[in-house]
């Protein structure tokens, strides 16, 4: 396959996953806002998971309330940072793309809620797991997870053929 369609199809990968992930964050969060009552929440798996409606002005997971100003500006900065991300180390595997769109999806989700809401939807609420968090944060946090994966992957690949000083 020709590397420039090769790059196209990589950076299709990247951005339709950014794309998915970013409207299933704000289907979800409609869906939750529109059916149930803010401070509220619906038992889906009795003893263990359920669905809340909490409104968070802080980061992923309730962290640093009320600092949504400053966390728009850091959420459109990280959004350049991996679009740059992207460019400069030039990914060549699928996934890899794919991950990254993980990554830009959350991002957004987030972005969107704060820049036209002024806080971002939580929802998703585990009785082992104080913390409440939505599509974008659980995608931000697999991709980055994955990422990190990815490159010691590659890495200890490298070192056992040799290929790193």
């Amino acid at each position: 396959m020709k590397k420039t369609k090769r790059k196209l199809i990589l950076n299709v990968y990247f951005l339709i996953s950014g794309i998915v992930i970013l409207l299933l964050d704000q289907i979800t969060k409609f869906l939750v806002v529109s059916n149930i009552q803010g401070g509220t929440s619906k038992e889906l798996i009795p003893n263990f998971l359920y669905i809340v409606n909490v409104k968070n002005t802080g980061a992923a997971f309730g962290m640093f309330q009320g600092y949504t100003g400053i966390l728009t500006v850091i959420s459109f900065i990280a959004i350049v940072l991996i679009i740059i991300l992207k460019i400069m180390l030039n990914f060549n595997y699928g996934f890899y793309n794919v991950v990254l769109g993980f990554i830009l999806g959350g991002a957004m989700g987030n972005l969107v809620d704060r820049f036209f809401v002024g806080e971002v939807t939580d929802f998703i609420s585990f009785i082992f797991f104080p913390p409440v968090f939505n599509v974008a944060d659980s995608f931000l946090v697999i991709g980055f997870s994955l990422i990190i994966i990815l490159i010691l992957k590659e890495y200890f690949k490298k070192v056992k053929t040799g290929g790193v000083e």
